[in-house]
């Protein structure tokens, strides 16, 4: 299950775009692409909310296809950044705040 760890720590198993991608769920990704509008003001288009998974070589979802994180991470060669002896570093700083999830699931793939 490693391959459904995003390079940053997001667990793709419980994305709403890998969950919504997956199923085909059309009304979770209209609902996500409403939430997108309501939160950045800017219309999606559906197919840039479909997510196949960071490490899938698939889709990703539109900001996480050219995620800072996500680019350093892979051309270290590394699938997350647990790898990196770096972690924690400033890329991630929007995302590795106190109490993050994916912060925590880096740390556990580093012991």
């Amino acid at each position: 299950m490693k391959d459904l760890i995003a390079p940053c720590g997001i667990d793709c198993r419980v994305c709403d775009a890998y969950i919504a991608t997956q199923n085909k769920d059309l009304e979770m990704m209209q609902k996500m692409a409403e939430s997108f509008k309501q939160k950045y003001g800017v219309d999606k288009p559906l197919d840039e909310l479909e997510c196949d998974g960071c490490g899938s070589g698939g889709k990703q979802i539109g900001f996480c296809a050219v995620c800072e994180i996500r680019v350093c991470a892979f051309d270290k060669g590394y699938a997350t950044c647990a790898e990196c002896a770096d972690f924690p570093c400033e890329k991630g700083s929007f995302i590795w705040t106190k109490n993050s999830k994916s912060k925590e699931k880096l740390e556990e793939l580093r012991k």
